[in-house]
């Protein structure tokens, strides 16, 4: 049977943990859970050894979670403490109700990833840089969320849809090989296309019109038009 438990439900700000622990994990999907959960665990014989154990955050109200990694056991009794934009994606409040239940994902083959800012494609080796954020800040994804990592080179935070995950929706990405791939992050422009050059004005071939004839004292006048130019012309009438 599955492990499950209510618990209040706090964000690290409301944590009397230390700086260094919280600062941390904010921008990761670790929690922490009091030392009564593990003590029921083992009671229960479903403590495991090696990889980080998963629990699933529930808001009751809406029947609606996401699963998480557990960092420590050290939150106070009855409480767990969430990164506040889990809470956020969840619509949990201070103070809330929530459960947990024990889970066990998968290990993931395959991820596809799309950042909100083009500014992350565009850093030098993103996919090496989300291998060491990820690896250590997001044990575990769902299709469909958004997670927030924390780059601190840039002292940035960068959004990122998880767009697919395979072989399931929710997949562990520890000690696993994971092929990753991105998809057009959602601020991106398309480039306009230059206009054409105009194209040139080829010059009409020559030719001669005759404006007008006019016959005054034995003359005949001709006005003859040349391209770019305008000559006149006399000709003498003979009797």
């Amino acid at each position: 049977m599955a492990f499950k438990q209510d618990l209040s439900c706090f964000s690290f700000t409301c944590s009397a943990q230390s700086e260094e622990l919280t600062s941390r994990l904010k921008h990761s999907n670790k929690i922490l859970l009091p030392p009564s959960v593990l003590y029921a665990l083992n009671e229960q014989k479903q403590l495991e050894n090696g990889d980080i154990m998963f629990f699933k955050v529930t808001n009751k109200e809406l029947n609606f979670g996401q699963v998480c990694g557990v960092h420590e056991f050290s939150a106070p009794p009855a409480i767990c403490h969430v990164p506040y934009h889990v809470m956020d994606n969840l619509a949990i409040m201070e103070g809330s109700t929530v459960e947990i239940e024990k889970v066990c994902p998968v290990k993931g083959t395959y991820i596809k990833l799309r950042p909100h800012e083009t500014a992350f494609i565009n850093l030098h080796d993103p996919k090496a840089i989300l291998e060491k954020i990820m690896s250590k800040d997001y044990p575990v994804v769902t299709e469909g969320q958004t997670i927030e990592i924390y780059y601190e080179a840039l002292k940035k935070t960068f959004r990122i849809d998880i767009v697919a995950a395979k072989p399931a929706e929710i997949i562990s990405i520890i000690n696993t090989d994971l092929n990753v791939d991105f998809d057009t992050p959602r601020d991106y422009v398309e480039p306009k296309k230059p206009s054409p050059p105009p194209s040139p004005k080829i010059p009409s071939p020559g030719i001669c019109k005759i404006k007008s004839l006019v016959v005054k004292h034995n003359l005949k006048v001709c006005v003859v038009q040349l391209p770019n130019n305008l000559f006149h012309s006399l000709e003498k009438v003979g009797d």
